[in-house]
């Protein structure tokens, strides 16, 4: 004869927090507590490479360093005056790059370095004088209105620009109130 006796076993409880805090508590020794990562100085970088670039007529504008774990990221932006940029001159940039981690005493194989050319949508923060003559668009205040202007960017100087607008007005603007510039190609 068959049992029919049957072992009513205890449901599970599904609960995230207790879940969570088990596998917390179990993973104690693989957590990395305020570990650093020893990258190269991003103000150092920036400051050798575009004195080096500079020497070619190739312009750094922007650089970054980041890092995540182990992954080391570096974000360059070049423009080159009166020339497109080309495949060999970002390649140039990298090389520059990876002799000044290298110089420093970092190993360059550990860093991804990716190199762009500035493109028609870069934003101009402070460096005026390599886009002029060319076209650009400002954004800027005047007293209480923002003004929106396109126009040929003709001379920069320290404290202001002076940009060609289309009906070849003239217009000084204070580089203190401008928002935003960017190339307009």
């Amino acid at each position: 004869m068959k049992n029919n006796k049957r072992i009513i076993q205890k449901q599970k409880e599904y609960v995230r927090g207790d879940k969570a805090n088990r596998r917390k508590a179990g993973n104690k020794n693989n957590i990395r507590k305020n570990e650093t990562i020893n990258i190269i100085d991003e103000t150092i970088l920036f400051e050798k490479s575009k004195n080096i670039l500079e020497k070619n007529k190739i312009y750094l504008l922007n650089l970054k360093v980041g890092a995540i774990k182990d992954n080391k990221k570096i974000y360059a932006v070049i423009f080159k005056k009166k020339e497109n940029i080309s495949h060999s001159h970002c390649i140039e940039a990298t090389k520059i790059i990876q002799q000044i981690i290298k110089a420093k005493g970092y190993d360059e194989g550990d860093y991804t370095i990716t190199v762009s050319s500035a493109g028609f949508r870069w934003k101009i923060e402070n460096r005026f004088e390599l886009f002029e003559d060319m076209p650009v668009k400002i954004k800027y205040k005047n007293e209480d209105k923002i003004i929106m202007e396109s126009g040929i960017l003709k001379e920069a100087k320290e404290d202001y620009i002076i940009l060609e607008l289309e009906n070849e007005i003239k217009k000084t603007i204070k580089i203190k109130y401008i928002i935003k510039a960017r190339l307009n190609c």
